[in-house]
């Protein structure tokens, strides 16, 4: 089939349109091509010999019919709201369920963000002997523990740099 003419040169040549002249050449020279357009040509012929008709429609009754469906269907939807809620209140509804849903998703997301903080105890409380435990030196100092430093008493104060000294002799004999 490639280098036959297609179906819009035939509808071309049955609508008399300008038809470029490598495309009548071809109809002239291919004889499958020439079948073609003569039985196209014959069924045109008694399509438009038939002169038949196609009555108006009427306008006014089919305007009406499609009136008549489209307000059938809207009293059939209303009806079945009616006998889902017995009356329509799925507006109302509707609306206080997504309040519902954003003060409960806020009030989540507010309670999910806020930690409660960790008691810090302060130094003062924190019995400072020279015998600090291993587990107690593992853990790692407390985010608040230079605050609790810089609010030492004098006499804790002096605890504690006992402590920091005695802990720097024993340090070399470690190593």
């Amino acid at each position: 089939m490639f280098g036959h003419l297609k179906a819009e040169d035939f509808i071309n040549l049955i609508e008399s349109a300008e038809l470029p002249a490598k495309h009548r050449s071809h109809i002239e020279t291919c004889a499958e091509c020439r079948s073609t357009w003569e039985s196209i040509r014959s069924v045109h012929a008694e399509v438009e010999a038939l002169e038949t008709e196609v009555p108006e429609p009427d306008w006014i009754r089919f305007r009406s019919s499609v009136r008549d469906e489209l307000l059938s269907r809207s009293i059939q939807r209303q009806t079945a709201v009616r006998r889902w809620t017995g009356w329509a209140i799925r507006p109302a509804s509707a609306w206080a369920l997504s309040i519902v849903v954003v003060v409960g998703l806020t009030t989540a997301t507010f309670l999910w963000r806020t930690e409660q903080p960790q008691p810090s105890t302060p130094v003062s409380e924190v019995a400072l002997t020279e015998d600090v435990s291993a587990e107690f030196i593992d853990a790692g100092p407390q985010p608040s523990l230079f605050d609790g430093i810089v609010a030492l008493g004098d006499e804790e104060r002096e605890r504690f740099l006992a402590m920091l000294e005695a802990e720097q002799k024993e340090a070399p004999d470690r190593k």
